[in-house]
């Protein structure tokens, strides 16, 4: 008796591949959200999923800057100009906005729940969130050091922390903005050299420390002399402006 013949239709081996394929792509992601790779988006290497707004909160706050202090979104409703004001754009600070936005991969959990909750807005659209206090601190604190994206968020963290130290451990907060302007080597991260530059000398002028504050303002006019080529990270009339009142006002206090 003579086995069957059994005929395996051509395109049998091209759905194999492609469920082989999805199978392989659903693992993926499950990876992604699990924090144990990095996803590359082929499109925007920046290595930034979120985005958490944040100001020094003390008395020179404009209201503006305020009720938006940790506003959590996407590269998308930033990206999206028409829909999308920045604070600062209503800053009424007259010596210019101090707001910041801090770009995260964010791979620890806090971080990936943070972004689970945006992405969950609807991907069209999504809404920003206004975090709380506890979980801002819930993120800047969590066991970023320990993600897969440590060496990517570390700047940004050390930043995300400083601004929120400020007023309860200043020296934290001088450590850490010590930190930034040290260690900033990229364009992400090069960015908060400058602000962390000014919220540094500014701490240090509050709490006495006149003669640290002039030797960080010294190492801010050497890093930025006028005519030294700084890219597009430059500091602006005003922040040179502010800088040189403080200088000015450090002297005579330390006369």
């Amino acid at each position: 008796m003579h086995a069957p013949n059994i005929i395996v239709p051509d395109i049998v081996p091209y759905l194999f591949a492609v469920l082989t394929l999805l199978l392989l792509w659903e693992f993926h992601e499950i990876q992604v959200n699990a924090g144990r790779i990095l996803a590359v988006d082929l499109w925007d290497r920046s290595g930034i999923r979120l985005f958490i707004h944040i100001t020094p909160c003390d008395g020179r706050t404009c209201p503006a800057c305020l009720a938006t202090y940790g506003l959590a979104f996407l590269p998308i409703t930033a990206a999206r100009k028409k829909e999308f004001t920045s604070p600062r754009d209503r800053c009424t600070n007259p010596s210019g906005c101090r707001c910041l936005l801090v770009g995260l991969y964010g791979s620890w959990p806090e971080a990936r729940a943070l972004l689970k909750r945006l992405q969950d807005q609807g991907k069209s659209n999504p809404k920003p969130i206004l975090l709380t206090t506890p979980q801002l601190i819930a993120i800047a604190k969590g066991p970023w050091e320990q993600s897969l994206s440590a060496a990517m968020d570390r700047v940004s963290v050390h930043m995300l922390e400083a601004v929120h130290e400020e007023k309860p451990h200043p020296d934290v907060a001088i450590f850490k903005y010590q930190y930034v302007i040290a260690n900033a080597k990229t364009d992400r991260d090069l960015a908060f050299v400058i602000p962390a530059y000014l919220r540094l000398t500014d701490l240090l002028e509050q709490h006495g420390r006149y003669k640290d504050a002039l030797e960080c303002i010294d190492r801010f006019e050497q890093a930025y002399a006028p005519g030294k080529l700084a890219g597009h990270f430059s500091p602006t009339p005003a922040q040179r402006g502010v800088v040189a009142d403080r200088k000015t006002r450090l002297r005579t206090v330390g006369a």
